[in-house]
């Protein structure tokens, strides 16, 4: 599976968005339910489709609700507001990465650069340009104004890492390796780094050596 397989996994049921992060209406039946969340799947969708025109998170709650075809009393029926909805996107696409990266760490000798790696490549790949640039732009913010919700949208990602990790503080470790390697993403978006494998194998190195102890 590549990054550019994205959109097929979607359309078949391979990402899931995240329902509506408050009840949103009379407690009760399961119509109303999935009701919310097939307006929820179209309103991230709509987001995605803007976040990669725009390879950021640059538009407004009506512009998504418009591209959705929904009111924008639908929308914040589903969502508080944009930023739950950029959390529900990643939620949906880190899912989709985890599922990639574990395609290819188990194909690989070095499953650990071979995660690393295809992080990189996700940075720069046409079918996840919206992803990238919400990862990378919107990252510090999030992690200010919801910790929790943003460790929660990046959980497979985290998963994957400390799984490979397998350290005494695997969860943890992983962490701050994820961080680091959007902080390198983000060099590579700006310009700041022109050299995207390279730059990804110096992270690798670099976060070995920290979790080595420098052996």
């Amino acid at each position: 599976m590549t990054f550019s397989e994205l959109p097929a996994r979607r359309g078949a049921g391979g990402g899931v968005p995240a329902p509506a992060t408050r009840p949103a209406g009379p407690a009760g039946g399961t119509t109303v339910r999935a009701a919310l969340d097939d307006r929820a799947a179209r309103l991230v969708a709509a987001a995605r489709e803007l976040a990669n025109e725009t390879g950021s998170a640059a538009f407004t709650v009506a512009q998504v609700a418009r591209r959705a075809g929904l009111s924008l009393k639908s929308f914040y029926r589903c969502f508080r507001g944009k930023d739950d909805l950029l959390l529900a996107l990643l939620r949906d696409d880190s899912g989709l990465g985890a599922q990639i990266l574990r395609d290819r760490a188990a194909r690989s000798d070095d499953p650990l650069a071979a995660v690393v790696d295809a992080l990189f490549e996700m940075a720069t790949d046409p079918a996840s340009t919206g992803y990238a640039g919400i990862l990378v732009r919107e990252h510090r913010r999030l992690s200010e104004i919801d910790p929790i919700g943003l460790d929660h949208a990046l959980a497979p990602l985290t998963d994957v890492l400390a799984e490979l990790i397998g350290t005494e503080d695997a969860r943890r470790d992983a962490h701050t390796m994820l961080g680091v390697l959007v902080a390198g993403i983000h060099d590579v978006l700006s310009g700041r780094v022109t050299d995207a494998p390279g730059h990804a194998r110096y992270l690798h190195r670099f976060c070995t050596r920290g979790l080595t102890g420098g052996s």
